[in-house]
């Protein structure tokens, strides 16, 4: 019978535990959502990317500095 409460009061004490732990990690904070970026064609070719990694130059946008120039050696 001493074994038995034993083992009894070994898994209560175990569950409070786990119960302890899994309301600790529950209280993190939650994740930030990202604010989506404006997306911006290159004036030479076409392709699509974020509005931060390209190049604005005369009000267009360009995905690279050697689309910018050669659409500056187009233009003059």
């Amino acid at each position: 019978m001493k074994y038995l409460l034993l083992i009894a009061l070994f898994f209560v004490v175990l569950w409070a535990l786990r119960k302890a732990q899994s309301s600790r990690s529950g209280v993190q904070a939650p994740p930030t959502s990202r604010v989506p970026e404006q997306m911006v064609k290159c004036a030479h070719c076409g392709v699509n990317q974020p509005i931060s990694e390209s190049i604005l130059t005369q009000g267009h946008y360009y995905c690279c500095e050697d689309h910018r120039h050669q659409a500056e050696l187009r233009d003059t």
